[in-house]
């Protein structure tokens, strides 16, 4: 078990680490407020490291810092730093946290990826609105008619403004191409 502080401001602060290993202080308590030696040497680095979080192999960057590794840099104070533990308290050791952190990590960014697909881009104008394009495709007001939206505006971005006639064929490629039908077609097969 680790005890770590830190308190910083504007650039400026210090750390103290202490480590106790089967009730035992092991280590420390180590303080400084003077960051200039290597990160590995820091307070709070040393002490995880102890506690065998330690650095990847070759090939990683020179900034490499256990404590944003271990999830804890993503807080500002003890309070933050209390929940990151009691969130990994259930965990065997290091690996099986960092797996479970990355994959959150990657689960969030999926997520968000796969709703930018469906937002629409600020200042980016598209020829048809929503309810055009519900009506072109023949579909309700949802979550389609957004990635509709964001796929007029792709097209902007790649090939400038479209004409009303140019993004309603776009459109029609595109919803053909996920297996929708436009208003036009449905028609056409009623006729």
């Amino acid at each position: 078990m680790a005890h770590v502080a830190a308190d910083f401001w504007g650039g400026d602060g210090e750390q103290t680490a202490a480590v106790w290993l089967a009730g035992v202080q092991e280590w420390g308590p180590v303080h400084t407020s003077d960051f200039a030696e290597p990160r590995e040497s820091w307070p709070i680095n040393a002490a995880l490291a102890r506690l065998g979080a330690v650095p990847p192999g070759p090939g990683a960057p020179d900034h490499h810092d256990l404590f944003v590794e271990v999830g804890l840099g993503r807080g500002r104070d003890e309070e933050d730093w209390r929940g990151a533990a009691l969130k990994a308290s259930d965990a065997a050791d290091y690996d099986e946290w960092h797996a479970r952190d990355q994959a959150e990590r990657e689960s969030e960014q999926r997520a968000a990826a796969e709703r930018a697909l469906h937002e629409r881009l600020p200042d980016i104008p598209v020829p048809l609105n929503g309810k055009d394009i519900s009506a072109l495709l023949d579909i309700p007001e949802g979550r389609t008619i957004g990635a509709a939206i964001r796929h007029l505006q792709q097209l902007h971005i790649d090939h400038g403004p479209q004409s009303r006639e140019a993004a309603e064929t776009a459109l029609r490629v595109w919803a053909a191409g996920r297996g929708l039908r436009s208003a036009a077609a449905g028609r056409a097969e009623g006729a």
